[in-house]
């Protein structure tokens, strides 16, 4: 009997540390895929993408960033997917619909990004 409670609360353990913000593989990847995005955004010629949409690019790089090392990815990890995206899209238009797709993932990705990334957009200057 002291077993099955044993694996219990083990199980338990595990599945609270998961909750707690961990991330799977999937959204790892997911993830810096949109930092690709928003990087490869970010330097876009400016009169090919409004500015307010290269100041959310760069404020999401930023945002993104920052959480990928708190939850423990390397930079070298970050920067080779984001690259491996950046290469795939060079000299490509803006994509409006992978922008929203990626904006989706992210607001419910990391808690609190909407309002940060649109906080550290506005103090931006593009221009």
């Amino acid at each position: 009997m002291r077993k099955y409670y044993l694996i219990f609360a083990v199980f338990l353990c595990m599945s609270s540390a998961f909750a707690a913000g961990h991330i799977t593989k999937a959204q790892k990847e997911k993830t810096i895929e949109c930092l690709g995005h928003y990087s490869a955004t970010a330097v876009l010629p400016a009169d090919t993408i409004e500015v307010k949409n290269m100041e959310l690019a760069l404020a999401s790089v930023k945002v993104i960033r920052e959480y990928l090392a708190s939850e423990g990815v390397k930079d070298d990890e970050m920067n080779k997917g984001m690259n491996v995206y950046v290469d795939k899209v060079y000299g490509k238009p803006f994509d409006k619909a992978k922008n929203g797709e990626c904006n989706k993932f992210i607001y419910k990705q990391i808690k609190g990004s909407e309002e940060k990334i649109e906080k550290l957009s506005r103090t931006i200057y593009a221009g």
